[in-house]
């Protein structure tokens, strides 16, 4: 039996989000943390610290480490494809967390740079990974919800001011949008997902309660997909006391709506699985911060395990840079049409 080869990791970016990025490698029978890049010597410190691995403030340094085969970017938004291309043109496959990039430009280049040098491109959408939302995909790929009619994604959340107050977030140049590129984008990338391209659409966006931002705490964007059938996005940050993330999906044999990561419909022609509207998802954790937490983790894992795979067997990553670039699409056309009070059509 040929021994299972070990891939190295080097994370760059000791944020929040980079231990769930850990956790996740961490987690991967393949996989081997090696090390993380910081500018913040002492943040780098701390995360090398706490995982076992160097620490380097320094990129380029980092990417002279010949045990790094793979690197996850987890730096803000807009730094993103910037730094990929740095880490593609020294040989490393690309992970980004979301999104992507936060203009087609850049992510085109990033996807440019990761062919011409020969090594993958990918993104993490956890949220596709979590189970409740696979068995939305499963019954609308199946054909058991029948023929698609319209899908909807609502995310009623809130941040503060001191949310917006570390320098990049709601910035255009890091942040590269609001409630709908930071936030969203998780609840947007599912929706199409299972609903499939958008053809065309109309919206608006405004920063309605935060009026130090420069972007928009508030979008709302109506949908035509490929298929013909209908969509709605409505993102926010501003919503009172904040509410749980919601996606619709509505076929002709089925009604399928989950709210906050747990299923509270479904209705669905000859299923014999039914769900209490006031319970939620089967299984779940009594604790349902714990329960979603560990998810996060799970779904990293099984995105970052796919990317490994993709090297194996010589094969595009499920969620490439191509396929992540969607959503900053529909993103960047909600903007669009918004400025110009126009609707806006996809080639």
């Amino acid at each position: 039996m040929t021994q299972q080869r070990t891939y190295g990791f080097g994370v760059v970016g000791c944020g929040v989000i980079s231990d769930t990025h850990l956790d996740a490698i961490g987690a991967l029978p393949n996989g081997k943390i090696v090390a993380v890049c910081d500018k913040v010597e002492q943040a780098a410190a701390a995360k090398a610290e706490k995982y076992g691995c160097e620490y380097y403030t320094d990129l380029a340094q980092m990417l002279e480490d010949d045990r790094i085969d793979v690197c996850n970017i987890v730096v803000p938004s807009g730094l993103h494809a910037r730094l990929g291309i740095q880490c593609a043109e020294a040989g490393k496959h690309v992970i980004c967390t979301k999104p992507i990039d936060i203009t087609l430009e850049r992510i085109d280049a990033l996807i440019d740079a990761c062919d011409g040098n020969g090594v993958k491109c990918a993104a993490t959408h956890q949220l596709r990974g979590y189970s409740v939302y696979k068995r939305v995909k499963s019954a609308a790929q199946s054909g058991k919800l029948g023929k698609l009619l319209y899908g909807n994604a609502i995310v009623p959340w809130y941040r503060s001011d001191e949310y917006y107050s570390d320098g990049w977030h709601g910035t255009r140049a890091l942040d590269g949008g609001g409630a709908l590129m930071n936030q969203s984008i998780h609840f947007i990338d599912l929706l199409i997902w299972i609903m499939g391209k958008v053809r065309m659409l109309g919206g608006f966006v405004d920063a309605l309660a935060h009026d130090t931002i420069e972007v928009e705490d508030c979008g709302i964007a109506t949908l035509k997909f490929d298929s013909g059938a209908l969509g709605m996005i409505q993102g926010t940050t501003c919503t009172y006391k904040g509410h749980p993330g919601v996606l619709e999906i509505h076929g002709t044999k089925g009604n399928c709506v989950v709210v906050g990561d747990q299923i509270k419909l479904w209705e669905v022609e000859g299923d014999e699985i039914e769900y209490n509207p006031t319970a939620g998802d089967v299984g779940g954790s009594s604790d349902p911060r714990q329960g979603m937490l560990g998810e996060a983790v799970q779904a990293h894992t099984e995105q970052i395990g796919d990317v490994l795979a993709a090297i194996e067997e010589g094969r595009e990553p499920r969620l490439s840079g191509r396929e992540a670039r969607r959503a900053v699409e529909v993103i960047i056309k909600t903007y669009e049409s918004s400025e110009t009070g126009r609707m806006v059509s996809f080639t």
